[in-house]
């Protein structure tokens, strides 16, 4: 049997508790909305990076065959052969892992842009003449104006990013067979 000392004690210690135990939850409170903040913060971060690093990787693969003058053997929906220019806006869309979409008609696929520049006259201005891809000339794979979706919804206000890839290489020599149409359209 508890002296009445005890009980009294017994009582203050179990108030006290219930009181640290609202302490506790009001501060935990306050506490997770900056919690996962940063938790969102950190998970979009890594998204945006992830995308980036996926799209140089996808431009690079595209400027590789580009350097090559080869053509894939593939058709529009008209039925006219790919040319230079689209069998690398092709690679560069496969590659970019569902970033650009996966069809011709997917508006990932507007944001690639192929480039040719001649070093013995500008490396400024493209160089759009039939010969543009001759050995020697200077390519570049871009894909500009990209803007994908954020891992979470409400992010965008804090991270506007609009990763820009762009990837440059000087072309092979010619083959003896000729230069393939930049495109067959």
């Amino acid at each position: 049997m508890l002296t009445e000392n005890e009980r009294m004690h017994t009582a203050l210690i179990g108030r006290k508790r219930r009181r640290l135990g609202g302490q506790t939850l009001i501060e935990f409170t306050l506490a997770l909305p900056l919690l996962l903040l940063t938790l969102f913060g950190v998970l979009n971060t890594g998204w945006l990076i992830y995308r980036t690093v996926t799209l140089q990787f996808a431009v690079r693969e595209g400027c590789r065959y580009g350097i090559t003058n080869q053509k894939l053997s593939l058709k529009d929906s008209g039925g006219k052969n790919y040319g230079l220019i689209e069998s690398v806006r092709y690679i560069v869309q496969h590659s970019a892992m569902g970033f650009l979409g996966s069809k011709t008609t997917d508006a990932g696929y507007n944001t690639i842009h192929v480039r040719f520049y001649n070093p013995t006259s500008s490396l400024t201005t493209p160089d759009t003449s039939a010969t543009a891809n001759q050995g020697g000339n200077i390519i570049e794979v871009s894909v500009e104006g990209f803007t994908g979706t954020n891992l979470v919804a409400f992010m965008p206000a804090f991270f506007p990013v609009s990763p820009d890839a762009r990837s440059a290489d000087r072309i092979e020599g010619t083959p003896l067979t000729g230069l393939p149409s930049l495109t067959d359209y």
